[in-house]
């Protein structure tokens, strides 16, 4: 093993807890955390302001976490002031805001400042890339896995484990039936296009759209399908933004199908934005963070510990 791949492999330790699996608290957003700000009546925020309030956040709800997701834009702060204790994994994200489209489709934007080497400076222990995708869309599904590929060849260079989340969407002219009907099919379909890419993590949604309907049987069936298809690549389940009780659910049903853990965001500390920082702070410490900790019992009890030399 080469000292980049063993520097890798103990950087993907880091990200789970003692028995191997990861508990995230993903709050790398930007310009989503922008939208969710307005849609909150809080778009005034300066980035400041938008500063302060996420090392408030972090401050209350890292300690909980095996890993935190976090930018350098608004989430340097938070990096400068210590707020991610040296026990927590660091991941830190690359693509750049806002998407390019090719055709029909999307593609990633890397950051144009902020490299996998300047990463590694900030002490990160994976980087992280955000992939809108559409298996069905040949050219912008093509420029994606080239984009993986690429990036994940500059992160093991140095190192450094490369986390991919791949975010089916919905096409401007496609029904919400249409895309539901779809749903199951083009996450399967994007995860066994990139699990081979050479990604150490996926970051992955949940395979049904609603889970009330489909039923945890069916939700299951969708999970073990999602498993088979990540292969060898260990997977956790992203949030986007589930209310609390769908997500533990949700948790409880990927880890048994053999997920490694979770990394969540607003469906955690949404709760918790507010203007006055210390207020922020109350709410993330007083509800956010005991959410936070009910998932991460559950992700314990049920999800599958990365693989054997991997978990930390």
């Amino acid at each position: 093993m080469t000292p980049a791949a063993a520097d890798r492999r103990r950087r993907l330790r880091a990200l789970a807890g003692p028995g191997g699996v990861i508990a995230g608290l993903a709050i790398d957003h930007r310009d989503s955390l922008g939208t969710v700000l307005a849609n909150r009546g809080l778009g005034d925020l300066t980035g400041d302001d938008i500063r302060v309030l996420k090392l408030r956040l972090v401050r209350a709800l890292a300690p909980a976490a095996t890993a935190v997701m976090l930018d350098e834009e608004f989430g340097g702060v938070a990096l400068d002031a210590g707020a991610v204790p040296p026990s927590v994994g660091l991941i830190m994200p690359l693509e750049a805001q806002g998407y390019e489209a090719l055709g029909d489709g999307r593609t990633t934007t890397l950051l144009d400042d902020f490299s996998p080497a300047d990463a590694l400076r900030r002490g990160a222990d994976a980087c992280k890339i955000l992939l809108p995708y559409r298996a069905d869309h040949e050219p912008s599904a093509t420029a994606q896995d080239a984009l993986v590929s690429a990036t994940a060849a500059a992160c093991h260079e140095i190192g450094l484990p490369l986390v991919v989340e791949p975010v089916v969407y919905r096409w401007s002219s496609e029904t919400r039936q249409a895309f539901s009907d779809a749903y199951r099919r083009l996450v399967l379909d994007a995860v066994g296009r990139l699990a081979p890419l050479g990604a150490d993590l996926l970051k992955l949604p949940f395979p049904v759209l609603d889970l009330a309907s489909d039923g945890p049987a069916a939700a299951a069936d969708a999970c073990r399908e999602l498993a088979r298809a990540c292969g060898e690549t260990p997977w956790v389940l992203l949030g986007a933004g589930a209310d609390g009780e769908t997500f533990i659910e949700q948790i409880g049903i990927a880890g048994a199908a053999g997920a490694s853990g979770f990394l969540a965001g607003r469906g955690i500390w949404g709760v918790a934005l507010d203007p006055d920082p210390d207020r922020a702070e109350r709410l993330a410490v007083t509800i956010a963070r005991p959410l936070f900790e009910r998932c991460r019992a559950i992700a314990e009890r049920t999800a599958r510990p990365l693989p054997a030399g991997e978990a930390g």
